[in-house]
């Protein structure tokens, strides 16, 4: 089957955070072509060239997309323009992505609906600790240690210098001392549950995964903060799964997701993030939690692709959907693209790279 990897385009990739999806989409085309397919990597094209990307006529597009000139913010206008070419694609929908590109915004829906999430700005009492944010950034751009301010106008000061520093729309929520929790979602899953170990993190020192602690390999902020897959703590792990599954839900998430938390020092939970289409290298948080579940890079692969192609024939995400080029590859057996099941390894416990 032919399939486009679809990936940011080479302007946006001047970071490291960035640049992290050419090496994501040169793994999964290693996976595709181990799984028997054909796979092109293509850079998201400019408006009014998609047309002409799609003239290999794919069967299916790996949506890797991940930062646009626009900004993040207008990553869904990427789906919306798959589902009009009727392809069957990976990841979330464009309603999805849309709603997760506003963080303020998401959070809202989350509490709306019941979910926890951190006390907004002027929302948490004199004196507290806030925490200031990207609005639609993800990567932790911004995000360090002078982050973490105290005190209402403290927060707003800082909001206007990130502004300043790096453009875009910033906000603040309460900063929530305590452990931090990642969990993976594939096709619906919860894989098992991460912690982020703040070491070297003493007293009121902010206990933060900031842009330098996921990218700048081989600092002392890098190396202070691993991941790790303690053993099963209940009854928090159930309710945190729970909660990921709660949202995962709510976004109507399709394929793969992350749900980032933070757990204070009572044991009560917060949702941090939302993450759709996570990162899926070898090396990052989604394939670690998917090794500890016995699963590889291309199981993965192959379950995603198996999730969009069921996803579209259930309910085509387009207005008209183009013929299969593959009518062979029904989406419907469960066994189409499997390497002969799950594959037990050890987990790969080096420090996330993930988004």
């Amino acid at each position: 089957m032919n399939v486009l990897v679809l990936t940011s385009p080479l302007a946006t990739a001047d970071r490291p955070d960035t640049a992290d999806t050419l090496i994501q989409a040169a793994e999964i085309a290693h996976c595709l072509r181990a799984l028997g397919h054909a796979p092109a990597i293509v850079p998201w094209p400019a408006a009014g060239e998609l047309a002409s990307t799609l003239e290999a006529a794919p069967a299916l597009v790996v949506n890797l997309v991940e930062d646009l000139p626009e900004g993040s913010g207008h990553l869904h206008e990427v789906a919306r323009a798959l589902d009009r070419s009727g392809l069957p694609y990976t990841g979330a929908p464009a309603e999805a992505l849309a709603a997760l590109g506003d963080k303020p915004a998401m959070k809202a829906r989350l509490q709306a609906a019941g979910l926890p999430v951190p006390a907004g700005l002027g929302e948490a009492g004199e004196g507290a600790r806030y925490i200031v944010k990207s609005a639609t950034e993800h990567a932790s751009l911004g995000l360090d240690a002078a982050s973490v301010v105290e005190g209402k106008d403290a927060a707003q000061r800082m909001i206007a210098m990130r502004a300043r520093e790096f453009g875009g729309a910033w906000f603040a929520e309460a900063y929530i001392d305590g452990r931090e929790f990642n969990l993976a979602i594939l096709d619906g899953e919860v894989l098992p549950v991460a912690e982020i170990l703040f070491n070297n993190h003493h007293g009121d020192t902010p206990k933060i995964v900031g842009y330098a602690e996921k990218w700048h390999a081989g600092s002392r902020a890098y190396a202070s903060t691993p991941r790790v897959f303690p053993p099963r703590q209940e009854p928090l792990f159930k309710h945190l799964e729970s909660l990921a599954r709660a949202a995962w839900a709510l976004f109507g998430l399709a394929g793969y997701a992350r749900v980032d938390f933070r757990v204070d020092r009572q044991g009560a939970p917060y949702i941090l993030d939302v993450n759709a289409n996570p990162c899926l290298a070898a090396d990052a948080g989604f394939c670690a939690a998917a090794a500890e579940r016995g699963l590889t890079q291309a199981d993965v692969v192959a379950s995603l692709l198996n999730a969009a192609l069921l996803q579209n024939a259930i309910s085509p995400r387009a207005r008209c959907r183009r013929p299969s080029a593959h009518p062979q590859a029904h989406p419907g057996d469960r066994r189409l693209f499997s390497r002969g099941g799950a594959r037990r390894r050890r987990a790969r416990r080096d420090h996330a790279l993930g988004h």
